[in-house]
């Protein structure tokens, strides 16, 4: 393909020498153009159009020197060739200093070399105007990359589907300098229709539970043909649905890409570019967040899934214990309660908060492998009944070894009858040698065993639990703990659930 010639602005005070200059650069197949003064040539320079710009070296008002320096600031890439009547060497020299491409001599005007020198400095500007927009291109893919980097850790990295497709909504947003995002994931019929299990963003949560054909929309298209589109005219599309595809930004234009990746089905979408139109480079780095993004969903859905296993399961023993352990009725929940207190004030993160809920929750499910007759003893009528019921964390342990989700609970339910200073079972760990979870579940149960009426100890009042948790601190619970837990339950015990 043929280069559009050189633009060249021709700037002398002379007009008839300002005429001739450029009616030969004309003939010679420039797109020239001439300016009598320094403000008309920095009006005509503003756009950055001009390649090579050829200046009188004196000029009322402002020389061309000056000139040169005031073209550089406005269009950089600009070419500067000076013409002098004034031959002398320290002129040439000083035009060199300011970025001048090349010096002639306007009294003996050689159009030959003229014409090669604009030629040359054109060409100079291509090339200067070329690295400069490769190395903005460059810096701006390094942008896009470290940004895509940057997101995927962030979405690989969060284990709730909610903040993963937030995540990725507003990461889409801002890639593609689009006014809206959303993001669907769909479920099929066993008839082959669609419908939408759940999204984030623009309308997302109108749509969730809709149902539509496979040919209804340009998200189901992309979802099922696992192939990302970019949309001029969105509503044009043969498989445009208002339903589905619109978005509220009035600028045209959608980038839709699709989430692939073990159990994920869906799309993220972006509308209404923030400037001019969407390009094949926007949909190109939509289809990569999506491809990353889809697997950081994946792992979201299965951390879900395995909390609700975890939830159930836990559920499901829990709910047998308590038909075993008939003095001790939804003391196991009271438990996680009070430890979801305590950790909230503690500001522990979301894992270790749901590890030490779990502990709590079954920090007593051992009991389930203790004879039933031990279980609904009012006292131990011998020894050898005290030493199994002393077995129920290790039984727990046992238990629970198995199932290597579990294993962050482990500690809780082994260690929480311990003490902290040693004289604790079944291994007589003391301090910080116990788990943190195990040392919380630990002060919480006893207050919720102090709290309740069973045969095995008198119902003590609110106040009498607190005052005895405090005087065993340093001893048998954690000093640092029991304070904590005192200050919470005094602040907020009529906030939890009836125990």
């Amino acid at each position: 393909m043929e280069r559009p010639s050189t633009r060249v602005l021709v700037v002398d005070d002379e007009a008839q020498f300002r005429s001739l200059v450029t009616e030969l650069l004309i003939d010679k197949g420039f797109d020239a153009r001439a300016a009598p003064d320094a403000r008309a040539a920095l009006d005509l320079v503003a756009d950055r159009s001009f390649g090579v710009a050829v200046l009188d070296l004196v000029m009322p008002g402002m020389g061309g020197i000056e000139l040169a320096e005031k073209i550089k600031q406005v269009s950089p890439d600009t070419q500067i060739l000076i013409l002098t009547g004034q031959g002398d060497m320290g002129s040439a020299i000083d035009g060199l200093r300011h970025g001048v491409f090349d010096y002639l001599q306007k009294g003996d005007l050689d159009i030959p070399r003229l014409a090669r020198a604009v030629s040359e400095a054109g060409e100079r500007a291509r090339l200067t105007r070329e690295n400069r927009e490769l190395l903005t291109r460059l810096q701006e893919s390094n942008r896009l990359l470290k940004a895509l980097h940057d997101v995927a850790a962030g979405i690989a990295g969060e284990p709730h589907l909610d903040r993963v497709l937030d995540k990725l909504m507003i990461a889409a947003r801002i890639l593609c300098h689009a006014a809206a995002g959303r993001v669907l994931l769909f479920g099929r019929t066993s008839g082959g229709d669609l419908f939408v299990t759940t999204g984030a963003g623009a309308g997302a949560d109108a749509l969730r539970g809709a149902r539509l054909r496979p040919d209804e929309s340009i998200a189901a298209l992309v979802a099922l043909e696992n192939q990302a589109v970019v949309v001029s005219r969105p509503r044009e599309h043969p498989r445009y649905s208002p339903r589905v595809d619109e978005m509220p930004p009035e600028r045209p234009g959608l980038v839709c890409a699709p989430l692939r990746d073990g159990s994920v089905f869906g799309t993220v979408s972006v509308a209404g570019p923030e400037e001019g139109e969407f390009s094949t480079e926007d949909r190109d780095l939509l289809a990569i967040l999506a491809r990353q993004a889809a697997v950081g969903i994946d792992n979201a859905l299965n951390h879900e899934r395995s909390i609700n296993f975890f939830t159930h399961t836990s559920d499901m023993l829990v709910s047998i214990l308590d038909g075993m352990d008939t003095f001790y009725e939804g003391h196991s929940r009271a438990v996680a309660r009070l430890a979801d207190m305590v950790t909230r004030r503690l500001g522990l993160g979301d894992a270790e908060r749901r590890n030490i809920h779990f502990g709590a929750l079954l920090h007593d499910i051992g009991k389930i492998r203790v004879d039933q007759s031990i279980l609904r003893a009012k006292v131990f009528d011998t020894e050898e009944q005290r030493r199994e019921m002393m077995q129920h964390p290790t039984f727990g342990l046992q238990m629970l070894q198995p199932i290597t989700m579990w294993g962050e609970v482990l500690p809780i339910v082994h260690g929480h009858h311990e003490r902290w200073d040693g004289k604790g079972y079944p291994r007589g760990l003391a301090g910080e040698e116990i788990s943190l979870g195990a040392r919380i579940v630990a002060v919480a149960e006893v207050f919720d065993v102090m709290t309740r009426q069973t045969p095995h100890g008198p119902r003590r009042t609110i106040d009498e639990a607190l005052a005895e948790l405090e005087r065993c601190a340093g001893t048998q619970f954690d000093p640092g703990l029991v304070p904590v837990f005192v200050a919470e339950y005094r602040e907020r015990h009529d906030q939890l659930p009836n125990q």
